[in-house]
């Protein structure tokens, strides 16, 4: 009898905080929108097989930081 009554109390308990589990609100964060994008001067190729990436802001812990532009290379 004991161990019927242990039973149903661990399946109340796990009922009650399965139910409960959806209740969990997270919190919105609302980023501002990134600021205008920079005016960069393109340099040189550095070889044929290398393309331009432009730079862009990029959100770094609670604020944008800036990602200046560089050459990839093609293959």
């Amino acid at each position: 009898m004991k161990t019927i009554k242990k039973f149903f109390g661990f399946a109340l308990f796990g009922l009650m905080t399965y139910l409960m589990s959806g209740c969990v609100v997270r919190p919105t964060v609302v980023r501002p929108a990134p600021p205008v994008a920079r005016v960069e001067v393109i340099p040189r190729k550095p070889s044929p097989r290398h393309v331009w990436v432009s730079g862009q802001y990029r959100w770094r812990r609670n604020h944008y930081v800036w990602v200046p532009g560089h050459y990839r290379r093609v293959r």
